[in-house]
């Protein structure tokens, strides 16, 4: 059995890009209440708030498009893999006096893993190589 409906949905409205403009202007001055603002054109406060949101999002983007540098790929020398890179902007970690008083941590990314292995005497020295490290 097919129902035919004889009620016609409605439409979204569209603003056009002056308005929601103005209507994001009367929202940045101060003390003004965007719920109030919204209601006085006749429109949800929700959607006020999504225009607010997708404003950030387009001036994030467009400040991430302004200070994007460009992709330069690295060519190694003599490096086969990632294990073969050493890392000589950190500090070179001391010899453990004891193997049991060792700090060993992990950390894997994509495809590689990095081992630190620092004693529990220089636990200062460890947490600056990991700042450094997870930068």
């Amino acid at each position: 059995m097919d129902q035919v409906s004889t009620v016609q949905r409605l439409k979204r409205r569209e603003y056009s890009v002056e308005f929601k403009a103005s209507v994001l202007e009367q929202c940045r001055q101060p003390g003004a209440s965007l719920a109030g603002i919204a209601l006085g054109h006749g429109i949800n406060p929700n959607m006020v708030h999504r225009w607010i949101r997708e404003e950030r999002q387009r001036r994030v983007l467009t400040e991430l498009q302004q200070t994007a540098a460009t992709f330069v790929p690295l060519q190694l020398s003599g490096a086969g893999n990632a294990d073969a890179i050493a890392m000589k902007h950190l500090p070179e970690a001391p010899q453990p006096a004891h193997t049991g008083e060792t700090i060993h941590i992990e950390i894997q990314r994509g495809g590689a893993t990095v081992s630190v292995r620092w004693p529990l005497t220089g636990a200062a020295q460890c947490a600056q190589v990991l700042r450094e490290l997870l930068r």
